[in-house]
């Protein structure tokens, strides 16, 4: 990302971009001058311009005016990125819009930015923290409100204060080590022993209670996923057709219908979740229907509440291995069915751990049906969150990896004497810190981040 070693003009629309809407907002940054874009406004831009005040004024270029707009002046140092922002209030018209951008750069010397540019600026400029822009990532992609309050935990630094406290203490044992080397003739090695082993075990108690907020990958709460799996003609789109009131998925009597995974939103008590309706599962040579079971596999494992239908009338090959998957719920299809229950037993006598069943009509399911599944996938969201878990994966592998790193140093504390090997690992567990709490910020993690954003932020 050649981006980040850049420090010209750039400019972006930092809202909607995809749609009309009344009001846009262009922002420019990295100018030395207002007067640079004075040619651009009827308002002399080249008088005393007060910062952070909104001036209405017209845009124009040889004379003919383009738009009626508003613009704020945020002076550097003390702007969102540190740099000189011009903002420009604009009618939304998406064509206005880019008509707007193409003039600065045609004639104001500025280029479009990058996804991600004005935050990169923020972080090189020291006015947001590696976390911090984490988090702003994190509360602007959020669907569910637990992910909405920790990207704004992390924005605000009270995540930050957590990992600072923590690096505040692996400073404290550093220096207790040190104190064992340089004055343990002074203060006595007894005491200077204590002193070490002491700062450790406070270090490592305040750590585990970090690790304890380390869930597992697929309880993803960014973008919590309600995924439906079956064999072929087990009712799968005839339920994702029923959540969504609407025909979305084609409905057939004819096996493998659903060749790849189709996905929608659906609102459970204020989160979004995506309704995952999967190809259905069974040996198949045909090479397009196999990607899509693959596909459902990996639908799968990454879901947040999995739902297995069951036609206890068709059951094939395949289905040994789908019901090794652990699943939320166990829907027994065509409960209409003469002979429904005596089917039903037999799938769950040769299959007795398959997770909590039930059985629907897919023809006529009742209301409260829906409010049932509801208050299920809430439950599980609400028992989720209880223990306040990390959501991003960065934060999470560091977390992971430091444990494992602590405890190594550890082990080797109580057996190891030698300080120069001691210090080796303290360093070791010292630079995981110091990545988990972005004062080690390699390129390939900052790419990774800021691949995220969007253009304009």
């Amino acid at each position: 990302m050649k981006f980040l070693y850049s420090d010209d003009p750039i400019i972006a629309c930092s809202t909607c971009t995809h749609a009309h809407a009344a009001m846009g907002v262009i922002r420019i940054s990295g100018f030395k001058s207002l007067a640079q874009f004075a040619p651009f406004f009827e308002k002399d831009l080249t008088g005393p311009i007060e910062p952070r005040r909104v001036y209405y004024t017209k845009l124009v270029l040889q004379g003919q005016t383009i738009d009626d707009i508003c613009l704020t002046y945020f002076q550097g140092p003390k702007s969102y990125n540190g740099e000189n922002i011009l903002e420009l209030s604009v009618h939304g018209n998406t064509l206005n819009i880019e008509r707007i951008l193409e003039l600065f750069v045609a004639h104001g010397g500025c280029r479009l930015a990058n996804p991600g540019e004005f935050t990169y600026r923020a972080l090189k400029n020291k006015k947001l923290t590696l976390s911090q822009v984490e988090g702003l990532d994190l509360f602007l992609n959020a669907n569910t409100g637990y992910a909405l309050d920790q990207g704004l935990s992390l924005l605000s630094g009270n995540l930050q204060e957590v990992y600072q406290e923590l690096y505040d203490l692996f400073l404290k044992h550093k220096s207790s080590l040190e104190l064992s080397i340089d004055f343990a003739e002074d203060i006595g090695e007894e005491a200077a022993h204590k002193y070490y082993t002491d700062s450790l075990e406070e270090f490592a108690r305040k750590f585990q209670a970090l690790v304890k907020r380390v869930r597992p990958m697929e309880h993803n709460l960014i973008q919590p996923e309600i995924v439906l799996a079956g064999l072929p003609n087990s009712g799968k789109s005839s339920l994702f057709n029923y959540l969504l009131s609407e025909e979305r998925a084609i409905v057939s009597s004819i096996a493998g219908t659903t060749r790849d995974y189709l996905a929608e939103t659906m609102v459970i008590e204020g989160v979004k979740y995506k309704l995952i309706d999967t190809a259905g599962i069974r040996e198949s040579e045909d090479v397009i229907e196999s990607e899509g079971i693959k596909r459902t596999k990996k639908k799968l494992k990454d879901s947040f509440f999995s739902i297995l239908l069951v036609n206890p009338f068709e059951i094939i090959e395949g289905f040994d291995e789908l019901v090794n998957n652990d699943f939320d719920l166990v829907l027994f299809t065509h409960e209409d069915l003469p002979g429904f229950q005596a089917a039903r037993d037999a799938v769950v006598k040769m299959h007795p751990k398959l997770g909590p069943m039930g059985a629907i009509d897919l023809k006529s399911l009742p209301v409260t049906w829906e409010a049932t599944l509801h208050a299920l996938v809430n439950e599980k969201y609400l028992n989720t969150i209880d223990g306040k878990p990390i959501l991003l994966d960065r934060h999470k592998q560091l977390i992971l990896q430091t444990n494992q790193v602590l405890t190594n140093y550890q082990q080797v504390s109580r057996s190891e004497t030698d300080v120069a090997i001691l210090s080796q690992e303290l360093n070791a567990l010292g630079h995981c810190i110091s990545e988990l709490i972005g004062i080690v910020s390699p390129d390939q993690i900052l790419n990774s981040i800021f691949s995220n954003f969007c253009i304009g932020k």
